[in-house]
């Protein structure tokens, strides 16, 4: 059994079937050296990994997490228990099922507007569609990631793929529906990114549901902000309560041009630090060092 883990002061935390992290995660190994910490890709369910012996884990492409959302959370709270975890297992219990935007939605954060169907109820989704008004709509469950179970409709041609989704996930899961907001495919869906509370880069990503075969869920362009976007990052994050050593606001416009949230990335996003440049790499080493002395 491979303990090559002991060589590291800092874990990023990855997933089997991302052993070596992604070209990101290089970048970062490499900042971290420069402020004498050795950091390197540890997988999560491991089990000879002893997580007592890190300074620090920061959870990085631990991207089986939402097809095993409990025992990745489980794991969470015992890996939180031994050393710093960020971020830490609460904000993951809660980040991981989607019904954190209903809570965020309650607190004042313009959302995308979502019909909620609870687990084990039975929902009809051509009565949903015609009830709410939506032509272009998304059908996907609470816990999920990568387009996942996720369906676009927007013919009725679309519907019984749909229906037929919903009979074989809801009995399990809960799911939601949303409208599908057509400024992703001309304005972009743009990523605000923060670490350690700074804004450090944004970027603009392709629309996972535009029927581009071509598409990649890694591939984005720097971007810049505007300051109304960066101020309603802001206020979502404030929304949450927690203290976040990094996040990606997801956001996009309505069909009145209003900002509305996409998804709030705090678990395992991509955070494109290639994209950010020296500068984000950099504010992301400094932020976990900050937190691997105990200085926060």
């Amino acid at each position: 059994m491979s303990t090559h883990w002991k060589a590291f002061d800092i874990a990023l935390v990855t997933a089997s079937t991302f052993p070596e992290c992604m070209p990101d995660e290089k970048l970062l190994a490499d900042a971290l050296a420069a402020r004498g910490l050795k950091a390197g890709p540890v997988i999560w369910d491991d089990p000879s990994v002893d997580w007592s012996h890190f300074r620090l884990a920061l959870i990085r492409t631990a991207w089986d997490s939402d097809a095993r959302r409990d025992e990745f959370v489980a794991w969470a709270e015992r890996a939180g228990a031994r050393c710093p975890l960020w971020n830490p297992p609460e904000v993951l219990r809660w980040n991981t099922h989607k019904g954190y935007l209903r809570e965020l939605e309650a607190r004042g954060v313009a959302i995308v507007p979502t019909a909620w169907m609870d687990r084990g109820s039975r929902a009809d989704v051509k009565a949903l569609l015609s009830e709410r008004g939506w032509s272009d709509a998304v059908v996907k469950p609470a816990v999920s990631a990568g387009a996942r179970d996720t369906l676009r409709v927007r013919r009725p041609e679309d519907l019984p793929a749909a229906q037929a989704l919903v009979e074989r996930i809801l009995p399990h899961k809960d799911m939601m529906v949303q409208p599908y907001l057509a400024s992703v495919e001309s304005h972009g869906e743009r990523s605000i990114l923060f670490f350690g509370g700074e804004h450090t880069h944004a970027i603009k990503r392709q629309p996972a549901l535009s029927g581009n075969p071509g598409y990649d869920a890694t591939a984005a362009e720097a971007a810049p902000s505007s300051e109304e976007e960066r101020a309603f990052a802001r206020q979502v994050l404030a929304a949450t309560g927690f203290e976040l050593l990094y996040a990606r606001v997801d956001v996009a416009r309505d069909e009145r041009g209003a900002l509305r949230l996409m998804e709030l990335e705090i678990t395992e996003p991509n955070l494109f630090l290639r994209q950010g440049g020296p500068r984000a790499v950099e504010q992301l080493a400094d932020a976990i060092v900050h937190k691997a002395r105990g200085m926060a």
